[in-house]
């Protein structure tokens, strides 16, 4: 779809597996060596939200390509047992409705969950109840991280399960996955760039593994695959995966001394990081990679959990045999405050993207005279404006969605067949990477109308100027600088719920090098602090099945409130007006119709309306 941008997987071979096929031969594997079912994660070795379908084993197993979704597959005579196709796949509301159109019942069993319940736990409890029927339960140690397995035996150690652990890639041969090679070189960004230096960074680094540690002369290894982790630390960029500006491998720290390991699939990139002379890199060589971090008498091993795959700790046992695991990783709160060069990067790059989207939404709306365009035609429409704008590649696959595609929260299957038609909802969930390699991510929705005589039905104004007045709550509240994620979604949430609606996802996700970044999010049991400089989206919606659907996201920063002392405010990134024939002026109080018209009229400064306010 992409060929003007400089980071384009336009050109990555497809995969489209039998799913049948795919089935057989993982049973023939497992009844050969004797196992009854098999966790199936969405992850990849490096824990990755967004993997791409040819090393995506849930792809190949379930046809689900959404970027969040486990399973279990079961044997053929397990499943027989049970009652229930071979694959059981675990989706949560962003993706009830995308799976039930990819997943074919006759292989798949769909467990569509519930808003607050998490995948993981409803897996493990699924497999706990059905655990008579089974004798022994196989992973994937290289895409399963060390906190979801711990959760698992922890879970299930009354059943008396025998697991049975995978490190070097027998499930991927057993499937025939075809798996992922990348290239790409690995380069660093200017200090100028983020506002830091590597050797700062590692310095502080160590600084709060020791206060955590309480030890401040031990020997420590930190380690990480998290790919954002890494390129925070690094200043480091790579393009590796579609989507992420990030590059792959696994980084290891100790004291001052470094070492950025490619395994299989990247090992042939070329590495261009010369800012901190005592990194070392090692492709695809855990016999070197282990003799050089022999030479270190390490006292703790220390490492996010959730966020390293259990292979790699696991290896670390057989070099350092005494050496204690912690479950402590500082970098995702180092890098959750935002630099003020960073915020500058942002600023720059939302201004940028908001022009491209406004711009889009205007041809979304109207069109041209006596020209067919399909939802494919509009996710090439901001492909090519972000381009002209100096983009060089997406933040995630852009949901173009018409009509009842709407309410799928995230379709990602812009299609050429299915027309934009008058009346009809279109929305438009998009984000790209510029030259900082810093995410940005908008969405937006307009009411199609190339004949003038197209009204908006009622339907359409109510949930469209709901979600509008959740959004404009939540960009607008002074919140108490004490609150959670979750306390600001409740109150986000709570301005759909009194009109009878509500979404099955976050209020909001953090947004850095990835386009969804861990930490801060507004979303039901997220107890992280509202950190001041975090960027982070606002994004209430509203579905309404085989009809449309409406979500307003904007990105904001988290700023103290200077003119009240002990709460914070938002400072908003986005300038994209609004659709205003889907806006019901009624709905509207005084002081939403006082933000908007101001924010409207910035719009229209900056060249960025979409419709003519009627407050101006």
């Amino acid at each position: 779809m992409i060929d003007r941008l400089q980071y384009n997987f336009s050109d990555l071979p497809s995969y489209e597996p039998s799913v049948a096929a795919t089935h057989a031969r993982l049973d023939a594997f497992l009844e050969r060596i004797e196992i009854d079912a098999l966790i199936v994660t969405s992850q990849d070795e490096f824990i990755s939200e967004y993997v791409p379908r040819r090393n995506s084993q849930r792809f190949a197993l379930s046809g689900f390509d959404g970027s969040a979704g486990s399973g279990i597959f079961l044997g053929k005579a397990a499943a027989a047992r049970i009652g229930v196709p071979c694959f059981v796949l675990f989706v949560d509301g962003r993706y009830h409705l995308q799976a039930e159109a990819q997943c074919d019942t006759a292989h798949v069993q769909l467990e569509k969950l519930e808003l607050g319940v998490p995948i993981w736990s409803a897996l493990v409890a699924w497999l706990s109840t059905h655990a008579s029927a089974l004798r022994s339960v196989g992973y994937d140690a290289l895409r399963m991280s060390v906190a979801q397995r711990d959760r698992l035996f922890e879970d299930t150690q009354h059943n008396a399960l025998r697991w049975t652990g995978f490190a070097a890639r027998e499930v991927d041969r057993a499937i025939a996955l075809p798996g992922w090679q990348v290239k790409r070189p690995i380069f660093e960004l200017p200090e100028s760039t983020t506002g830091l230096a590597v050797a700062s960074n590692i310095a502080e680094l160590n600084d709060r593994l020791r206060r955590h540690l309480g030890e401040a002369d031990a020997c420590m290894c930190w380690l990480t695959c998290a790919a954002d982790d890494i390129g925070y630390l690094l200043n480091s960029r790579g393009y590796h995966m579609p989507n992420a500006s990030s590059h792959l491998g696994y980084l290891f720290v100790v004291g001052d001394q470094a070492a950025l390991y490619l395994p299989e699939g990247c090992e042939g990139c070329p590495v261009e990081l010369d800012a901190y002379p005592k990194l070392q890199v090692f492709r695809n060589d855990l016999g070197a990679l282990g003799r050089f971090l022999a030479l270190f008498d390490v006292d703790y091993i220390c490492y996010g959990a959730d966020f390293i795959n259990c292979a790699m700790p696991d290896a670390l046992r057989r070099v350092w045999a005494n050496a204690h695991h912690v479950n402590f990783s500082p970098v995702e709160s180092m890098r959750a405050s935002k630099t003020p060069q960073v915020l500058g990067q942002f600023r720059d790059a939302f201004a940028r993207s908001s022009a491209a989207i406004a711009q889009t939404m205007r041809w979304a709306k109207y069109g041209e005279p006596g020209q067919r365009h399909s939802e494919y035609d509009l996710a090439r429409k901001i492909n090519d404006a972000y381009a002209a704008r100096g983009a060089v590649g997406l933040s995630f696959t852009t949901i173009a969605a018409h009509g009842a595609n709407s309410a799928l929260a995230h379709y990602a299957a812009a299609s050429r067949d299915i027309a934009l038609e008058d009346g009809e909802l279109v929305l438009l969930d998009s984000g790209a990477y510029y030259e900082g390699g810093f995410a940005t991510d908008c969405t937006r929705v307009v009411l199609r109308k190339t004949d003038a005589a197209t009204h908006a039905q009622s339907w359409q104004r109510e949930i469209y100027t709901t979600a509008l007045k959740a959004c404009i709550k939540g960009l607008v509240t002074r919140f108490p600088a004490d609150f959670t994620g979750q306390e600001v979604d409740e109150v986000v949430r709570e301005v759909c719920r009194a009109r009878g609606y509500d979404f099955n996802h976050g209020t909001g996700h953090g947004v850095g090098i990835h386009v969804h970044e861990g930490g801060v999010r507004f979303a039901p049991g997220s107890h992280y602090a509202l950190v001041p400089n975090a960027v982070i989206s606002v994004e209430p919606g509203i579905y309404v099945a085989d009809k449309g659907g409406v979500r307003i996201e904007n990105i904001v920063v988290i700023h103290p409130d200077e003119n009240e002392r002990g709460t914070v405010e938002f400072e908003n990134l986005v300038t994209v007006g609004y659709d205003w024939d889907l806006i019901d002026l009624e709905m509207l109080d005084e002081a939403e119709r006082s933000y908007l018209r101001d924010y409207e009229r910035l719009c229209a400064e900056l060249g960025n309306s979409v419709t003519a306010c009627p407050l101006l």
